[in-house]
């Protein structure tokens, strides 16, 4: 490592506390303030996304709090409002999770024409294990009234000044569904730079919702306000053509991912008759994935790839093919996923003007010889 990269690197585990200088060698960074990192494709190859490589997606820097002092504060329309430290959330009921999260605007950097924003391509995503505590049961502590239809949220990050805050809010259905407020990642705390000490768990919705460095929920008969939820991530009604903006009336909140697959493992060259394995992984805001296919024909026909056994609800699935070239030249293995709903991901992503939800089929190009 030269003199200039390890000061960059320094420069980005000193912004975010947790970020080893190992992991940040490894991730792409994408921005330097606030700090965003994308996982390069081919790291994405395990199950469970090791906390090193998972990616990291920051609108402000947060306050880090003190945990001897931290209180998570429960307001708004409930019976009972409650502060809790993080001692007293472990005493309620356990909950895990194994699943996908993913930047809403991953991919961005793919989408013509281009737009403004971060501009992720393949790596804003990754599948861990979390493990916390029900927001229900969080709620029902306080004694939740009947007429509470949204979950305001609030983080320690803090933006700069004349800068609109990242206060967001979820549909209380979904929040009393499956969310979890999450201290644990993949077995360990949660690292800083992932929200420590809680964040909010949104199985199957695109990152927008999941909050990090949470310190108070708050339960209302209306949706947030402000430019998070009234102009940022919504998604057009009925999707225009390349180029076409819409008014935020037009739009409406983004909540369930897009059904999914990358290819992270292909030979760069391959033999005619040998064969070779194609790795990858898919998900969904469906509960799973139904199928992978493979297509070295440019989608007239389709093959299907073996699912890895493991999965879980709104986990993403591991996925080989073993292809066997037949023909000399450069080709393109592309690569489809269909979930449980029947939902199949399309040749070309619907375009919008924040990029989001981007799912194009994905390729790889192998040069075969004789």
């Amino acid at each position: 490592m030269n003199r200039r990269e390890f000061l960059t690197l320094s420069a980005i585990t000193a912004l975010l506390p947790g970020t080893t200088l190992e992991a940040a060698r490894h991730l792409l960074q994408m921005n330097g303030y606030p700090l965003n990192m994308e996982t390069p494709l081919e790291l994405l190859t395990d199950y469970l996304t090791p906390n090193e490589l998972f990616f990291v997606r920051s609108h402000w820097i947060p306050r880090m709090p003190d945990l001897k002092k931290w209180q998570l504060t429960v307001d708004g329309d409930v019976k009972t409002p409650l502060k809790l430290s993080l001692a007293e959330l472990k005493k309620l009921p356990i909950a895990e999770a194994t699943c996908v999260l993913q930047c809403a605007g991953n991919g961005r950097g793919l989408q013509n024409p281009t737009m403004p924003g971060v501009q992720w391509r393949y790596g804003a995503v990754g599948n861990a294990r979390w493990r916390g505590v029900r927001v229900k049961d969080v709620l029902d502590r306080a004694g939740m009234n009947p007429s509470a239809a949204y979950l305001q949220l609030f983080g320690s990050d803090e933006p700069p000044v004349k800068v609109p805050p990242f206060h967001r809010s979820i549909e209380m259905a979904k929040a009393m569904d499956d969310c979890i407020l999450a201290w644990e990642m993949n077995g360990v705390p949660l690292p800083p730079q992932h929200g420590a000490p809680l964040r909010l768990i949104v199985p199957g919705w695109a990152g927008d919702h999941w909050m990090k460095w949470v310190m108070r929920l708050s339960a209302s008969n209306e949706p947030a306000k402000g430019f998070y939820m009234d102009t940022a991530y919504r998604w057009p009604i009925t999707p225009g053509a390349p180029g076409v903006a819409f008014k935020p009336e037009e739009m409406r909140p983004l909540t369930e991912m897009a059904v999914k697959s990358n290819i992270t493992t292909a030979p760069k060259r391959a033999r005619v008759g040998m064969a070779a394995e194609i790795r990858g992984f898919a998900f969904s805001g469906a509960p799973d994935i139904a199928k992978v296919e493979i297509s070295e024909d440019d989608g007239a026909t389709w093959h299907a790839a073996e699912l890895d056994t493991r999965h879980s609800p709104h986990a993403w699935r591991l996925w080989l093919y073993r292809w066997t070239p037949r023909h000399a030249g450069r080709v393109k293995l592309l690569a489809r996923a269909t979930d449980s709903h029947g939902a199949v991901q399309p040749r070309e992503a619907v375009w919008n003007q924040s990029g989001y939800l981007y799912n194009a089929w994905h390729s790889a190009e192998v040069e075969v010889t004789a």
